[in-house]
């Protein structure tokens, strides 16, 4: 069986797999980095709308994804951990003209109003449902 998924939302289609160490076919990111992915993407997002609101304008904007993952816990090895990662620090480089002050005004407003961060610190309950089919 392979470990593939395709994620549709039309017109958009991403392939989300497994290294092929883990029975994948490395066609795609792991579920893991497709998280830092979505942090980093929805960090640029939410601080371009901010930015404009805030009338700053932004000349250099990366972000960079790091996560330590407790692959014991991932593959049943210790249960004393939670599966996936165990801290998550996006980090943000930014040059705008702006002061300083303002600048990290603009972030404030961004990481509070970062969806996929909100989500992701545990403020979204997630429900699982299990549907076995014969």
């Amino acid at each position: 069986m392979q470990v593939k998924c395709t994620m549709g939302a039309k017109p958009f289609e991403m392939i989300i797999d497994t290294p092929l160490g883990l029975d994948g076919t490395n066609e795609g990111p792991s579920p893991l980095l497709v998280i830092l992915a979505s942090i980093g993407a929805c960090i640029v997002a939410v601080t371009k709308f901010w930015a404009k609101i805030m009338d700053i304008n932004i000349t250099e904007l990366k972000v960079f994804s790091r996560g330590h993952i407790n692959l014991g816990a991932i593959f049943g090895l210790d249960d004393s951990k939670l599966a996936g990662y165990d801290k998550l620090e996006p980090v943000v480089r930014i040059k705008a003209d702006a002061p300083k002050e303002k600048i990290e005004e603009l972030m404030e407003k961004v990481f509070s109003h970062c969806p996929v961060i909100t989500n992701l610190g545990g403020a979204s309950p997630i429900t699982p449902k299990l549907q076995i089919r014969e």
